[in-house]
């Protein structure tokens, strides 16, 4: 019966992914460009310029694009949306207010953070606008849009490794490589290295909690490197029984990718435009 029930509970995120993935669809077939990361003013999400395209054209029209994102009058943040909530996904202990949301877009595989489409390789960015199709020169069958992650613990003195974001104190990687080398010998389990346990925190602002990179393979740890802007944000998962993520990519269609993906293959997926072979997965 376990089986059953996380088996549905799967089928369901990806039926949520679709979902998302065709709102991307017609939101591009309208405005020729995919919605920003995180807007230049207010910082929205990609998803909250996405509502009206899933049905949710009631919240959307709660929103005041006019003020921040995040400001006490914007009460539709606390709207909890179905399609955006992973049901395998049972995190009990957000806090009162904030909605949850288990789905991020791709930023793509590049460390350093907070970048427009110069820097990241991804389809959407932490500024400015966000990629067209037609930038998608590595075609969207291979290219990801939206992936899962799990939401966190809210609290930086309980440890829980693998959704706690931590900051491995002096190091400064310049690669991917060395961010996931540094990332995977830091400590977990020490406390003194919490930096963010709020992913999955709401659907609304273009921040950590709406975007995740390419860097690390599905269901890796999590690390943060604020000494020079750098970070790996994995995509993860509650399908433990399956292990792996379901990914929607760039032309509306949604795959399970297990954690044993190469990692070659996951970082091609995570570029719009690096012309790397995208082989079986």
């Amino acid at each position: 019966m376990q089986k059953v029930r996380e088996a549905a509970a799967r089928t369901q995120c990806q039926n949520n992914l679709k979902q998302i993935g065709l709102a991307l669809h017609n939101y591009e077939g309208n405005y020729k460009v995919l919605p920003a990361g995180n807007t230049a003013t207010n910082s929205f999400s990609a998803l909250s310029k996405l509502l009206p395209y899933f049905e949710q054209q009631t919240v959307y029209s709660q929103l005041n694009f006019s003020i921040s994102s995040t400001a006490p009058a914007q009460t539709a943040n606390a709207i909890f949306i179905p399609v955006l909530n992973c049901p395998a996904d049972v995190m009990g202990s957000l806090p009162n207010g904030f909605p949850g949301n288990s789905y991020v877009g791709n930023y793509g595989n590049t460390i350093l953070w907070a970048q427009d489409g110069s820097v990241s390789n991804g389809v959407f960015y932490h500024k400015g606008a966000s990629a067209r199709f037609g930038d998608i020169s590595d075609g969207l069958s291979n290219t990801a849009a939206y992936c899962e992650r799990l939401k966190g613990d809210w609290s930086n003195t309980v440890v829980t490794p693998r959704t706690d974001l931590i900051n491995p104190k002096g190091v400064s990687p310049a690669t991917p490589d060395e961010a996931v080398q540094a990332c995977l010998a830091a400590d977990h389990n020490d406390p003194n290295l919490q930096w963010y346990s709020n992913f999955g925190a709401y659907w609304i602002q273009g921040n950590q909690n709406t975007l995740y990179t390419h860097t690390s393979p599905p269901n890796a740890m999590g690390c943060a490197f604020p000494q020079n802007s750098t970070q790996t944000m994995p995509a993860s998962s509650a399908h433990d029984s399956f292990g792996g993520v379901n990914l929607g990519l760039c032309d509306g269609s949604v795959r399970f990718v297990s954690n044993n993906v190469s990692l070659a293959i996951w970082r091609a997926l995570g570029t719009r435009n690096g012309n790397e072979p995208v082989g079986d997965y």
